[in-house]
């Protein structure tokens, strides 16, 4: 039986974990292993309730349900996630793994931060002859960021330099904060020789705003990072940085699990060494290997705006695909008519949409969904198998996919995310062996479309459900709670219709209240709502469920659907008789209450009008009515 890993990331570190994959896919190839990746996009800046909606993914596996726990920590600092799941795996017994990020009781794979940031403030003050060295800092308090510090300070130090405060930028490992943060700063200080960066996001964006001013680099000033990005080896100028060899370390980081889960000893922390990767953006050249990655990135100026505008075209039809959609069978058709045209190339074959119960059921009971946690069952939306689609069903919340993997399979790995909104829990999407959701932050992108598609669909189904309970009641009578002559007309003769057209045999029925003018004037108009209401009720007890009852006007009731007695209506009336004599009697009233009641069975192979079969019923019913009163004399 295959072994399930619940793993956890951040996607806005989308280039590392890009890398990172490769180990855990190798990793979890060789041992045959099921790896679900619970992915969230909180942020440092983000607000309350987007943080709450993007780390609610974290309540939604049951680790105690998993073999393994495997933390990729340095990305898990946004939004307060690591302490969550450390609180969470505590309360389980299920072994535990944190990358890059020392938790505890916890065993922690990590690279050292330290090493490679030494060494390349060494190679800066020894080869490049840099004095004043301005750092730009990560996320102040986080561990990573202190020790990439620590290790520039004790290698100026050993130099006889120093960082000044006034030399420091906070970044807070984005570059985007950056943007900002660097052009205040170089509104106010001249340029240093170096500009050292905690990762090489912030590397970049420095780059880019110097670029933006005239200034070049190395030329005027030396940039470096940390990481070793992807995107650093085709930036002009490929930048210098450090290399964490982050595919192996997640390889060597799941194998540990893997060992912690055939009860092999813990290990506490092990450190690997970073090293330094020298590049152009210090001065030292270009090396020659790293042309076609340039090259392609030159190229990218071209075919990214194409490839952004496909995408938003993609997005658009999934838009398109939820939207004046008026039931959730109905999103699932729209869903399934897109991707039958090849449009799923963004989310591979095998992928699914799931959502919560809580929700679905807040559309029809018009309530709120619940704000925080999963419930017990989820809809599946829509859900995509080998290119197959699957159809609309419910699965238990544990299960997170709908589909279980093949025994000839190994090394699969689901990507999750969260939907949210409206304060509220949405559901998730799953995507399987596709980790390029991931890549560029389409996943962010593609889960916003999709929520805010759902959010839509929710009004427009209960604005639908709204006017189709006040269509319903338009139809009523207020009195007995029966059909009134406009719901005969809407729902009745068409009912009718729909019976005849199937060749099947139907009943209609004309009821009248015997000396209904003698009790309204001898025992008042109340009295006589009240046999109207007594008559009803005893309709609505008598006929069966699919058949309406309708009060035509007055004390005139008539009752249609199909023929299950198969004749000409003496069963039902005989016990419609009796229900009325039975409500008469309980409640004591100081009349008798009867009803005349006339029938005609439809053959539907008579070419005969409704009115005329209604002509028939009532005919029949004051035939009914004359011998009663016939009978009263006598």
């Amino acid at each position: 039986m295959k072994r399930k890993i619940a793993a956890f990331a951040n996607g806005w570190s989308d280039e590392y974990l890009m890398v990172a994959l490769k180990g855990i896919q190798r990793c979890a190839k060789e041992h045959d292993l099921d790896v679900y990746m619970y992915v969230n996009y909180a942020s440092s800046d983000g607000n309350v309730e987007v943080t709450q909606g993007e780390i609610n993914i974290l309540n939604l596996p049951i680790l105690e349900n998993y073999d393994g726990i495997f933390l990729l920590g340095n990305t898990l600092n946004n939004a307060g996630e690591l302490d969550i799941l450390r609180e969470k795996i505590k309360k389980t017994h299920v072994p535990a793994v944190c990358m890059e990020y020392e938790l505890e009781d916890m065993d922690c794979i990590c690279t050292d931060n330290y090493s490679g940031m030494h060494e390349l403030c060494e190679h800066l003050i020894t080869e490049h002859n840099v004095s004043r060295i301005v750092w730009v800092s990560g996320v102040k308090g986080n561990k990573e960021n202190e020790e990439r510090f620590r290790a520039v300070t004790d290698c100026v130090k050993e130099h006889g330099l120093q960082i000044r405060d006034e030399d420091i930028i906070y970044g807070d490992f984005s570059y985007y904060a950056i943007q900002f943060s660097a052009a205040d700063w170089l509104d106010g200080h001249d340029l240093p020789d170096a500009f050292v960066c905690a990762n090489d996001v912030m590397a970049l964006g420095i780059i880019s705003q110097l670029q933006n001013r005239g200034y070049q680099v190395p030329e005027d000033v030396i940039v470096t990072g940390f990481d070793n990005i992807k995107s650093t080896s085709s930036f002009v100028p490929a930048l210098t940085t450090v290399d964490r060899d982050w595919s192996d370390r997640t390889y060597d980081g799941l194998s540990h699990l893997v060992d912690l889960m055939d009860g092999k000893p813990s290990c506490g922390k092990k450190s690997f060494l970073s090293k330094m990767c020298v590049r152009a953006s210090c001065g030292c050249g270009q090396a020659v290997k790293l042309l076609p990655e340039q090259m392609l990135a030159i190229n990218k100026v071209y075919t990214a705006p194409i490839e952004r505008t496909m995408f938003d075209w993609h997005l658009t039809g999934v838009d398109e695909a939820t939207s004046n959609r008026f039931t959730m069978e109905q999103i699932n058709e729209g869903l399934k008519e897109f991707f039958k045209t090849g449009a799923s190339s963004y989310e591979g074959d095998t992928f699914c949409i799931c959502l919560d119960e809580s929700f679905v059921n807040s559309i029809y009971a018009q309530t709120e969904p619940r704000a925080l946690g999963y419930s017990e069952r989820m809809h599946v939306l829509y859900a995509k198998r080998d290119g197959e689609h699957l159809p609309y069903t419910t699965i238990k919340t544990s299960y997170v996919f709908p589909v279980f993997s093949k025994p000839e399979e190994s090394g699969n790995i689901y990507y999750i995310a969260p939907l949210y909104g409206m304060n509220g829990t949405i559901g998730y999407a799953v995507f399987k062996n596709h980790e390029s959701v991931l890549d560029t932050y389409f996943l962010y992108s593609w889960i916003r479309h999709l929520r805010i598609g759902l959010l839509r669909c929710r009004q427009n189904i209960i604005m639908n459900t709204m006017n189709q309970k006040l269509n319903e009641i338009s139809l009523l009578d207020d009195l007995s709670g029966l059909l009134n002559r406009k719901g005969y007309e809407r729902k009745g003769i068409p009912m009718l219709e729909e019976i005849k057209k199937h060749g099947k045999p139907a009943l209609m029925m004309v009821v009248d209240i015997n000396k209904m003018k003698m009790i309204n004037d001898r025992y008042g108009h109340l009295q006589g709502d009240l046999a109207i209401r007594l008559v009803a009720k005893a309709i609505k007890e008598t006929i069966p469920e699919s058949w309406c009852g309708i009060r035509y006007g007055g004390d005139e009731f008539v009752i249609i659907g199909e023929n299950y007695f198969v004749d000409d209506g003496s069963i039902l009336k005989g016990k419609l008789c009796a229900a009325v004599e039975h409500e008469a009697s309980s409640l004591m009233i100081p009349y008798e209450l009867s009803v005349s009641v006339g029938s005609v069975a439809i053959d539907p192979s008579e070419n005969i009008s409704i009115d005329e079969y209604f002509r028939r019923a009532d005919d029949a019913m004051y035939e009914m009515k004359k011998r009663n009163h016939e009978q009263r004399e006598e």
